[in-house]
Order: C-alpha cells, then structure tokens, then sequence
C-alpha cells in the first residue's frame, strides 16, 4: 500500500512543577518502541516533547512551522487542565491533527467524554506502546478508521456515547531502554538548560497485584507482575550516574516484591556511592514482604539514597480497609515491618487517606493513636479521599453504595510546602470525597481539624515526649491523652475555632484553598493546617507552655514527674522564644536521654519504671545553633530565622534539638 508522507508527531506530557523538570520519558518509551519494534521509522519524524508546564500559547510556539499529524497526551491529575488547553489549542489551529489522550485520567468509562471533550479523538487504555504504534501505521496509510485497533475507545455515532474497540495488547518484554536510545536528545537537553538538574521517572516492573478502589493505577493494571530485563535495568542505572541524575521516581507499584529488587538497592547504592549520583531514590515499597522490605528500608536509609522508609497503610482498621478492597494487605504485615524499622532506628513516613468510606470521626482518631501503638510518630502524611475518574471509587455503583459526596477545588502538589500567597502554579483541581454514609460532612471536618492538631502536636513533637512519658510510666492512652489536649483543652481555643471556620469556608466555598494564610511575621505564606497551627503555637510559645502544663497536671495528678516532662519537651523544641545564645543548656534532675531513647524503641505497650534520678544536672544541646545568631535587640530578626529554619526541616519534622548530653552536678559528662 502506498504510503503518506512522514508523519510529524507531538508527545505532551507536562509535569506539576516549573521548577522540577523530568526527562521526558513517556516520549522516549513511545519513540523507542516504534523504532524498535515497528517499521514505522521511516514515515514519522518525533517532534521536541513538551515537557515542561506553561502557557500553552508559549508551549506551541516552537511547532508553528512544522505543526503535528498526531498528538499524544500522557495525562494525570496534575497536568489533566493543561493537557485539556493544549489539545484546545491544537485543534483550533490545525484541525487534521489527531489527538490521543493515554495515561490514568481521561475518564473514558464516561458515555459523554466525547461531547465534554471534542477536542480529543481517542482514549488509549492501559499500556500505550503497542495501541500508539497501530494509531501511526493507520495514519502513515492514511485510513482514518481505527476500530480494529484494540486498546481505544472512540466516540460513537455522531458523537455520541462511545466505541470501546477491545482489550489492549500489552507488551511483555521489556528488553531496550528508552532512555539510552534516546540519550543524544537527553545529553543535548541538559547541554542546553544550563544549571538545570533533571530528575527520572523509572520503572523495573509492570503490574500490580492489589486493586485498591481508591486508585486508577493498580486498579487498572492488576495483572501479573513483568519484569524489565536486568542487564537493561543496570545499564539504566548507570546512565543516571553518567547523567548526574538528582532523583529517580521509582513507579514500580510495589518495589520489593521481587527477591532481585535487592540486588536493583544495591547497584542504586554502588552508583551512588562511587559516582555521586542518583542522590535520591523515591519509591512504593511492597506491602506483603516484612522481610525483603526490612532489608530494602536498612539499604537505603544507610546510604542516605531514601532517607525515610514510607509506609502506604492508608488506615489501621481492618473494616475500613475492606472498604477501600484494602483487605489483602496485611495490616499484621505493615505492623511487622514497622517493628523492624523503629527496632532500627529507621525514620518512617506514613502514608494515610482522611475520608475512606466506611471511616468514621472515631474510627478516624483511633487510626491516629494506633500507630503511635506501634511505634511510628515521626511523620504522617495525609492525603484527602481524591476521586480519580477511572478508579473504582468513581464508579456509580460504589458512589451509591456509599452515599458519597463531593467536592472539586484547587490543592496544593505533595512536596509545595509553603508557598507566597499568590502563587497558584503548583495547584491541582481535584474531587474530594466530603461526606459518606459512615460520615457527615461536619465529621469530615472534626476529623480534618483532629489529623491537623495529631501532626502538629506529636509528629513535631511539641508534646509527643510528654504523650511518651505518660503512656510508658502511668498507662494513659495515647488516644485518651491526645483527645483531652485537642478536644478539651485546644477545643475551646481560638486556634481550634479558626481551623474549624477555614474547613467549614472550604467545604462551601469553591475558590477556597486548604491551606492558610500566616501573617504574623511579614511576607504572608500559604501553609498547610498542621504547620499554621505549629507556627502558631510557637508564635505563643512560652504561653501557650505554662497553660497546657497547668492543664495536663491537673488531668494527670497521678504523674509524679509530668511537671520534668513537661519542662523537657518544651526545651527540646527549636521556638523563636528561646533567645540569642549560641550555646544551650538548661537543669534536669533525670535522665530524661535514655529513658526517651528507650521508649522511642518500643512498638508495643511496655511499662517503664520513671527515669532515673540525677539531681541538680545540665542538659547541653550540641545542635549548631549559628542560625540564630544575629543582634538580640530585634526580636522579630530571631522569629524570621527561626521561620527560615523551620522551611528547612519540614520533610523530616524534626522541630526538636536532636544532638544532647549530660552533664551531673559532678561535671561528669554522659554520653547521649
């Protein structure tokens, strides 16, 4: 058959951030497999991709003299609007184009995805580089029909409802790397962007065995796990070293799930030991494997590749996991791995879903409680109940089943942080589940407010050593502790009135934000609830201690040494009130170190006698205090550093001195 002249073809595939590039690989993976698997080279010519976020007026001016056969977008929930604007865009300029949305978003189940979205010709599902190899060989023969292309759905007649044309053939082997065939573009981009470093998006496997009714991934792709070949996977590696690769985002589903994703830890670790680079490695661990995962967490923690180990438990309830179709992962399991990992003074990041269907404003605050059970209080990150259109969730079924409502506004990526008031560059709209039959609306907010008081109070641990100390000396609850500060104490506070005001406004009101304004330093910055409360109370910090310290003595009568607990976690803390000096210090009569050093290490209740007695004695602080140092007449100068400070260690929220010693009334110094 005669063939067309060669086909120009656009990969788009924009990130979430401007200031955090990606090589683009959904562009190499697309244009690797059709040079190698296909006879198609001949008749395409590869366009520059789009990789980067802006203005789609900006992003299309390059392609101006040489505009697309075909358009490819790799859409996900952060770039779904641009994506959207971009094929607008093209359509109006060059209608002849054909335009294939791929990746997890477009929610093609919808019968009128096709009239929302005229601008989109087809939907690819599932693995795109067989299905978008037959797309272009339909093209380079000019047949315009693509019904027996199995893997797309397509508008049905006259636009209406939709063609689903078959399941989509997957590939199997995975024996090239995109990255290596496509490194002349890759060397001569970095050449280009000067001091610009790039991260990776990488996998070594396919395929996920869990189908999580929250997620549009595993849910999508269940199946049986493919393996990339391995001389393919330790070339990869080394091309990152060569490349000076700062971060790699493993999206293996579940990395540890096979036994050679050892020996992938440990090549990463080689590389980055002899050659600098990758620096860091962000990843999904398994969630079945205590053992191998264990072993992963020692690998990585201990060459600083993955200074944290993240667990995805989502919940700690079994019910409401099985409402999520989370039952197959073992919370047994997760506990295991988490013995291990405090048993190894792994720091841990824990991955929670507020507003799962089945959870409750009790349930809720248990889940909290629980993993200081376990021993997990570093850091617990919490992700709202996001409706992705081709998850399970969405299906009209479950929303029904589950009388779920929500709500579409504009959050912050993961990882923003703060940012100034204005800048909107980082936000992503989403459908937020407010309110299921196992929870209103004003639940969803109380238990909003709670996780937002758990991650101030105890993962910054301004009062997590005092929560520690009576839990392992006089047998409170860390449950019953938490619910008398926040609800009793907190509740009746303006801070706890605010929170509740802002959740109630970004309920009803579709242009709030979730975050808060904090103002009280100059140079207004959007935060996130539980760090505007932390900034807050140590705004008020002297106060905010004498009060809650009368308020626990009189709860907890019983603790013969709250008051030393109490005095040594409001010294610990790094607060803008604690003065100019560079060398700190202040009086003991226990030996608080080691008796916090031990309980740090329990994953279960275990009783532990009061700490031992080592009257009239100082406690130094060794931490390098230089950021506080500058004139002690301006106050408001200490505050802005200490706020500086603060912005640099809020991935770890270690907001406590870390580096302490003994000294008794003898001058014996102790080791810490």
């Amino acid at each position: 058959m005669q063939h067309s002249a060669r086909k120009r073809i656009l990969i788009s595939e924009p990130q979430a951030f401007r200031q955090r590039s990606y090589y683009p690989y959904m562009w190499a993976i697309l244009k690797s497999y059709c040079e190698r698997k296909t006879d198609l080279a001949p008749w395409t010519q590869w366009l520059p991709p789009i990789y980067q976020k802006d203005d789609p007026q900006t992003l299309l001016q390059p392609f101006r003299d040489s505009p697309p056969d075909v358009l490819g977008l790799s859409c996900y929930t952060w770039n779904w609007e641009l994506q959207c604007r971009i094929a607008r865009l093209i359509k109006l300029r060059y209608p002849r184009c054909i335009v294939v949305a791929g990746g997890p978003h477009p929610d093609y189940k919808d019968p009128d995805f096709f009239r929302k979205y005229p601008f989109i010709d087809m939907v690819a599902v599932r693995d795109g580089e067989i299905t978008f190899s037959r797309i272009l060989a339909k093209l380079i023969r000019e047949e315009l029909s693509f019904r027996d292309v199995p893997g797309l759905y397509l508008a049905g007649t006259n636009g209406g409802g939709h063609i689903h044309t078959g399941p989509t053939e997957v590939p199997l082997e995975f024996d090239h790397s995109p990255y290596l065939d496509q490194s002349g573009y890759f060397e001569m981009l970095k050449a280009s962007s000067g001091s610009m470093s790039f991260d990776v998006i990488w996998e070594t496997n396919r395929g996920c065995p869990y189908s999580c009714n929250f997620c549009d991934w595993g849910s999508n792709t269940m199946s049986k796990v493919r393996k990339f070949d391995m001389e393919r996977v330790k070339a990869e590696i080394d091309w990152f070293a060569h490349m000076k690769v700062n971060a790699i985002m493993l999206t293996d589903a579940n990395f540890g799930i096979l036994p050679r994703d050892l020996e992938i830890a440990d090549i990463l670790n080689e590389a980055r030991s002899k050659r600098g680079h990758p620096k860091f490695v962000h990843y999904s661990p398994a969630k079945n494997n205590p053992d191998r995962t264990v072993e992963l967490a020692k690998k990585f923690v201990a060459s600083g590749i993955s200074p944290v180990h993240p667990f995805a438990i989502q919940h700690t309830n079994v019910g409401v996991l099985a409402a999520a179709d989370r039952a197959n992962i073992s919370a047994d399991k997760q506990r295991q791995i988490a013995k291990a990992v405090v048993t190894e003074h792994i720091p841990t990041l824990v991955q929670l879903i507020i507003g799962i269907p089945g959870d409750t404003y009790d349930l809720w605050k248990t889940c909290l409680t629980d993993l200081m059970d376990w021993g997990l209080h570093d850091n617990y990150q919490i992700f709202n109940y996001t409706l992705l259109p081709n998850a399970p969730a969405a299906e009209k079924s479950f929303r029904a089943e589950w009388q779920i409502e929500t709500i579409t506004r504009d959050i912050p990526q993961e990882g923003t942080g703060q940012r100034p008031k204005d800048d909107t560059d980082a936000l992503t709209r989403v459908d937020i589940i407010v309110r299921s039959k196992s929870y209103s609306r004003q639940d969803w907010v109380r238990m909003k407010i709670y996780a937002a008081f758990i991650r101030a109070l105890h993962n910054r641990s301004l009062t997590r050593l005092i929560a520690m100390y009576l839990h392992f000396t006089h047998g409170v609850g860390y449950r019953d502790f938490y619910d008398r500060i926040i609800e009793d104490y907190f509740g009746k506070s303006s801070l706890y009135q605010t929170l509740t005001e802002h959740f109630a406004r970004f309920l009803n009101t579709e242009s709030a934000f979730e975050d808060l304004e904090f103002d009280r330093l100059g140079n207004p910055l959007y935060v996130e609830p539980s760090q505007w409360l932390f900034l807050q109370i140590c705004c008020d910090f002297d106060t905010r201690f004498e009060e809650l310290e009368a308020f626990l003595l009189k709860c907890f009568p019983q603790a013969s040494n709250l008051a030393g607990a109490v005095h040594y976690q409001r010294n610990l803390i790094v607060a803008p009130s604690f003065g100019q000096k560079k060398d700190r210090s202040f009086n003991t009569d226990f030996d608080w170190i080691r008796y916090f050093e031990k309980a740090a290490t329990l994953t279960q209740y275990e009783p532990l006698a009061e700490p031992a007695a080592i009257p009239r004695s100082v406690i130094e602080v060794l931490d390098d205090l230089s950021e506080f140092e500058g004139s002690p007449e301006n106050p408001r100068d200490r505050r802005l550093a200490w706020v500086e400070l603060v912005r640099e260690v809020r991935r770890t929220l270690n907001t406590n001195f870390q580096r302490l010693r003994i000294r008794t009334n003898s001058g014996a110094k102790l080791a810490t």
